[in-house]
């Protein structure tokens, strides 16, 4: 994304949002909101030339890097990207707006940019000054600040409920049809460095009519912060040579790992693996099964109980 544009859109969504306003005629605010409201309008159709008329002819922009830019120029139709390109999403938050004097208004704000297949959103602050002239008001100035990204463990810090000795139970209703779930236990740790959750099962088959149980099954999970792709990813490791991976993502009070695996024969299975945590010590696993070579197979709904003790940091 070019230099300037990444900020200039927040001016125009937070002047719209429910910021903190001073006192001042509920008409000037009207107005601002209606430019606001342009602006975006401008955006979406990729209409630099009406973009660059919300600005100032001397209005400038000022990056987080400190290179200043003329407004008109940064946001003119030679200026915008592809029209074909991804466009991002603005959530613009914690926005205050205030009038200095009757014609000039300064507005604070964070926004975060979520921009397509790029991760975790960028964020930022910023200040615009709003100035009326000729009657309507108008983009004087742009200050903008990016804020540092957090570190892999920073962004790990909202799976630090998963450390503990786990005991997985079947959420079948009692008698349902189908064979006995294994027995599986977690055991999920912290490496030294805070940047890689460790996860290891053992997964017991149940014995069929008596005979000798079969040898507990062995897996290992790494979950950790991947600056490639600047999202949570996974990689599972199984002791019968089957592997795969995950991109975890939040939605709301879940965890989705979006899973593709191989297994030892060599077939391909992907999976949407559910983890809702209930703040205690329980977690409902939901996995739903999107290809399990050309199989459709059942959900598999199960949950998480941690066992009593101190859990292993």
């Amino acid at each position: 994304m070019f230099r300037g544009l990444l900020f200039v859109v927040a001016c125009a969504v937070a002047a719209g949002s429910s910021g903190e306003v001073a006192a001042q005629s509920s008409q000037d605010e009207k107005e601002i909101h209606a430019a606001a409201a342009a602006y975006l309008e401008a955006l979406a159709r990729g209409d630099g030339k009406a973009l660059a008329a919300l600005w100032t002819a001397d209005g400038d922009i000022v990056d987080a890097h400190g290179v200043v830019m003329k407004g008109r120029e940064t946001v003119g139709p030679s200026a915008l990207p592809d029209p074909g390109a991804a466009k991002p999403e603005y959530r613009v938050h914690d926005t205050s707006l205030r009038f200095l004097t009757p014609d000039v208004a300064l507005e604070d704000g964070s926004i975060d940019v979520v921009v397509p297949g790029a991760g975790l959103p960028q964020k930022g602050r910023f200040s615009a000054t709003w100035i009326r002239q000729g009657g309507t008001w108008k983009l004087a100035g742009l200050r903008e600040a990016q804020l540092p990204e957090a570190t892999g463990a920073a962004q790990l810090a909202d799976l630090d409920w998963m450390v503990g000795d786990w005991t997985v139970v079947d959420n079948a209703p009692a008698g349902a049809a189908g064979p006995p779930r294994p027995t599986i236990e977690v055991t999920v740790r912290w490496n030294a460095g805070r940047t890689f959750l460790l996860r290891d099962m053992k997964i017991t088959p149940v014995a069929a009519n008596g005979a000798e149980p079969p040898a507990p099954l062995h897996v290992s999970q790494r979950i950790g912060w991947d600056p490639l792709s600047r999202q949570i990813r996974s990689w599972v490791f199984s002791a019968d040579g089957g592997h795969g991976e995950a991109f975890w993502s939040r939605d709301g009070g879940s965890w989705i790992a979006r899973t593709t695996a191989v297994l030892p024969d060599g077939s391909q299975t992907s999976s949407l693996n559910v983890y809702t945590y209930d703040g205690k010590d329980r977690c409902t696993w939901q996995s739903f099964h999107t290809h399990a070579g050309g199989e459709h197979l059942p959900p598999v709904n199960m949950t998480m109980i941690r066992k009593p003790g101190r859990p292993v940091k």
